[in-house]
Order: structure tokens, then sequence, then C-alpha cells
């Protein structure tokens, strides 16, 4: 009873309860066995908790001589690769072997899993090769993990090759594998490639999940195809596939990336009262695709019902409603709210400076930027390129005094104002 209870909390990241059922189990004299702490070591490792996972397995080995096993041991070397602890790992996969425990398909996973996130592929091989010597035959996981890292690399032929290669070694690819595949295509805009793989697929009977459609949806308004990326939302839902919090997302950025926001915002009013009518992340797509179309007033709408909702404002909120304003030449309320940030307990970033920067210098407003400049310096702040290639512009016209090169010294790299320093001192 005690172990199905503690299965369900931990399936919900539910953690802190589980372990205190777990302290109620002792106290009940019922004894917690290896499936008791490998479920709770397993959660706490996926919400990346690990000092804790290993706090537990320590408890299990030392204080309850209970014997961990290939699951404890995969769990663990999950938990250490999210991190990139590789060392660690790799003690942890030679500890497991001392002590006569032999890794299993899923252990090998999380390795090629790991190595192929961390863009290291032929690791990831080499991993593969080592399952094969032992007889562990890779499964689908396992290759639609090699697929995601080649796409990860932008290495489409070869996530090809490696897809054919999976019916000849008798597996059947799931949606799982296509999607994978369908994904990197995605990402290096191969669109095309992307579709067929989408029909492709349809055409083996398979259905395509919520995540296959938004991915494709996500990739067609990448490349401006909104009237494509909008039918096939209409089909998702033809189909059954009722859209999640982040395929919305995923439409409302495609509509405002690609300048139509009043669409985006019919479909926005169109969904109602759900989470997504308080989700900062919808409203901050919205106030920065309406201040990149020029519609400061409808961004200022947007942001203004933030607050009447009592929601908390990020960051990224003040940034996007900043850099409408300073767009539309508003530099007053750009620094209003940019002296307001500190006030609400949302202290600007090194983003949040460089935009009201850029504003202050394209609509030659050049009163605070030198407070500006000593603010980052005093905040540890740096200057990017973008905003950089301005203040050289605006120098070099005679717009702002060199003596700010100064300032400029402990915010771009040394080597950058030496070279400032010869052109503007010749």
């Amino acid at each position: 009873m005690y172990n199905t209870m503690i299965k369900g909390l931990c399936k919900f990241s539910n953690n802190v309860t589980a372990v205190a059922l777990l302290r109620l189990m002792e106290q009940k004299n019922c004894k917690p066995d290896i499936f008791t702490y490998n479920t709770i070591i397993d959660s706490l490792c996926k919400d990346k908790l690990i000092d804790d996972a290993f706090k537990l397995f320590k408890e299990m080995v030392c204080n309850k001589s209970i014997l961990p096993d290939v699951i404890t041991y995969t769990s663990l070397i999950c938990g250490l690769c999210k991190f990139g602890h590789w060392d660690e790992a790799s003690k942890m996969l030679k500890q497991m072997e001392d002590e006569n425990i032999s890794p299993d398909v899923q252990t090998f996973n999380v390795l090629v899993d790991a190595f192929c996130k961390e863009g290291k592929v032929e690791e990831a091989e080499a991993v593969i090769n080592i399952m094969i010597e032992r007889g562990k035959p890779p499964d689908l996981v396992t290759y639609s993990s090699l697929i995601d890292g080649y796409c990860l690399q932008g290495e489409m032929i070869k996530s090809r090759e490696i897809f054919d290669s999976i019916t000849l070694r008798g597996l059947v690819p799931r949606i799982v594998t296509y999607s994978s595949l369908l994904n990197g295509y995605c990402k290096n805009l191969n669109i095309e490639k992307a579709m067929q793989m989408l029909r492709e697929m349809t055409g083996k009977g398979l259905q395509p999940n919520v995540v296959t459609y938004s991915t494709m949806i996500q990739g067609l308004f990448k490349v401006g195809r909104c009237v494509d990326a909008r039918k096939l939302f209409d089909e998702m839902y033809a189909q059954g596939q009722n859209p999640n919090e982040c395929t919305y997302r995923i439409v409302l950025e495609g509509l405002c990336s690609n300048r139509q926001v009043e669409d985006a915002l019919s479909l926005f009013h169109l969904i109602g009262d759900s989470r997504l009518n308080s989700d900062i992340v919808v409203y901050n797509i919205l106030i920065d695709g309406a201040g990149k179309c020029g519609k400061v007033d409808i961004a200022r709408v947007l942001f203004q019902g933030l607050i009447d909702k009592g929601l908390q404002l990020n960051v990224r909120t003040y940034n996007v409603m900043i850099s409408g304003f300073c767009r539309e030449g508003q530099l007053g309320k750009a620094k209003s709210l940019f002296l307001k940030m500190d006030e609400s307990g949302c202290p600007p970033d090194n983003v949040t400076y460089r935009v009201f920067l850029q504003g202050c210098l394209k609509n030659q407003h050049y009163d605070d930027v030198e407070m500006l400049l000593q603010e980052m310096v005093d905040r540890g702040y740096s200057l990017d390129a973008s905003t950089l290639s301005l203040f050289i512009d605006q120098i070099a016209a005679g717009s702002l005094n060199s003596c700010m090169l100064k300032l400029f010294g402990k915010l771009v790299p040394k080597e950058l104002i030496l070279v400032m320093e010869l052109i503007f001192c010749r």
C-alpha cells in the first residue's frame, strides 16, 4: 500500500510528501524495500534534486543495508548526466560494475541520450558499440536519441541514414522516432522534408501527436508559411488532437513573428478563460509582437491587463514593453518604466540596459547614456555587439563624447578598446 502511494506521489513530483510517507513507514515498523527507495531516488533525479537523491542512496545502503540494483544506479547516473557531471557518472558506472551489476539497455540509453544532448555524438556511438558487444541490442529509444544528436549538429543526412537503418535492424519506427527526425528538419528549416516525414508517418498508419503537430506548425511559421501552419492547426483539431499550452504559445508567437498581431489577439480572446489568460509567457509574446508591429497602444493595454489581474511581471515583460516604447520614440515612457523596475522588485538585467541604451542612441536621446553606462559597470553588466556598434557610429559622428571610452573599458574586452582608441584618438 505504501509503495503504491509513494509511486503516485512521485509521478506528480510530490517528493516532499513521498519522503514524509517513507518516514511514516519506518514509524509504523513497515520496512521500506528497494522499490520504495528506487521510486523516490528516481523522482528526485528527474527533478534535478541530485544531492537529496544521493543522501537517500547513502541512507539505503549504509543505514538500511539495502543493496542497490540496476534501477538505482541508472537513476543516479541519469541525474548526474543532467548536470553534466561526467566524471561522477563514470565513477558510478564503474562502481556499479564492480558490484557485478551489469548496465541494462535503459542505463546505456541514459548515457547515449546525455552524450547526444551535449553534442558528443561520437561518444554516443561508442556507447552503442559497447551495447552491441555486450549483447544489449539498442532499441528505438537509443536510435531516437542518436537521431536527435545528429539533428542538433545539423547532420540531417546522417540522421536519415540512422532512421532508415532502424527497419533493417528489425525495429519498427514509432511516433517518437519520426518526430525526432521531423524536429531536426524543422530546426534546420528544411520544411519540405519535415512535411514529407509527417505524410510518411500518417501513411504508415501512425497518428501524429500534439508534440509532432506543434513542432511542424512551429517550423512552418519560422519560414513564413502562415497559411499552411494554420491549416495544420485546424487539421490537428480535426484529428482529435487538442492543442496544449505549448501549441498555443507556438501559434501565437508564430502569428506575432509574421506581423499578424490582430489574428494572434483574436485567437487569444477566442481561447477564453483558461490558464493561458494568466500565462506571463503568452502576454510577453503578445506585448512583444504588438510592439514590433508598431502597435504600442495595444501592447500597453496588454501590459496594464497583467497588472489589473495581479499577475507577477518578470524582467522579460518589462524588456519587451520598454523596447516597444523605444521603437516608437517614446523615451519618456520607456524611462519611467525602467525606473519602476527596481521599485517593483524586478531589477533590470543586462538586456534591459542594452534595449534602453539602443533606444536612447537610435532616438538621439543622449541625456541618460552616461548614467546608464555607469550603472551597467556597477552591476557588472556588459555591452553586446549591436549596442557597441551603435556607440561607435555615434562617437564617430561626433554625437557622443569620446571620453566615454573609459566607461567602455569596463564593459567590453580590452582588445576591442585598444582598437577603438586607435580609431578615435588618431
